[in-house]
């Protein structure tokens, strides 16, 4: 959760020399922009995040499901357990990042709450999906990455997970959104609501009740072994 900060830290207090500053002066377009950049490590690398500890959740209790199924739960009921601990953690850390990137730049505060939380909520359920695809933790941290990075690095579009997010974020700056806040809360909600089913959908299906193995009693096996076969 740390790691967020620390990149928004890095790009706030990072100086600027006078001539990209005078560049900046001059091209308002792209000094919103810049503005737009460190603004967004901080609340989308959030749901980076909350990403990478859905996965590790998800990913980390597979060896009790086993014993989990078998003491009467369903796969469907793990899955939906650890997602509503990965939105506690969501719920706690949203006002906390919110507050510090408020107190750096003149944003709305609701705007990035919001955004921040949706942010969150949308890359719980990208997590899950991951841990759902992917066998270990590794490979599930580098497709996160792949999908965050793109994200925060593409134009804005809007079949991408954290669209809404980042409309609400551009809306806290002042800037014209594409969409309106409700459209925006909206969109990321069902996004977000897809990304689960399927998730459950794929864990359901590889975390299954394993049959306990058949231990044979002593005596079928001494009456299967050569010696005491007739002869």
């Amino acid at each position: 959760i740390l790691l967020p900060m620390v990149f928004y830290f890095f790009y706030e207090l990072q100086p600027v020399d006078p001539m990209t500053e005078q560049l900046l002066a001059e091209n308002p377009t792209e000094a919103a922009a810049a503005d737009m950049w460190v603004v967004a490590t901080g609340a989308i690398g959030v749901g980076w995040a909350i990403a990478v500890a859905a996965l590790f959740v998800m990913i980390g209790s597979r060896r009790a499901d086993q014993s989990l199924l078998l003491a009467g739960y369903r796969p469907a009921e793990l899955l939906v357990g650890r997602v509503l601990t990965v939105l506690g953690l969501t719920a706690v850390v949203t006002p906390m990042f919110a507050a510090v990137i408020r107190s750096q730049r003149d944003l709305d505060f609701l705007s990035l709450a919001a955004a921040i939380g949706l942010s969150g909520v949308v890359a719980a359920t990208i997590g899950v999906l991951a841990a759902a695809i992917v066998p270990r933790e590794m490979e599930g941290v580098l497709l996160i990455i792949g999908v965050i990075g793109i994200q925060m690095t593409a134009d804005p579009q809007r079949w991408m997970p954290l669209w809404g997010a980042g409309e609400l974020l551009a809306r806290s700056a002042g800037l014209p959104g594409a969409a309106s806040a409700g459209a925006a809360i909206l969109y990321s909600l069902v996004y977000a609501a897809v990304l689960l089913a399927v998730g459950i959908a794929v864990w359901s299906r590889r975390v299954k009740l394993r049959p306990p193995a058949r231990v044979l009693p002593v005596e079928h096996l001494l009456d299967a072994s050569p010696a005491r076969r007739p002869t």
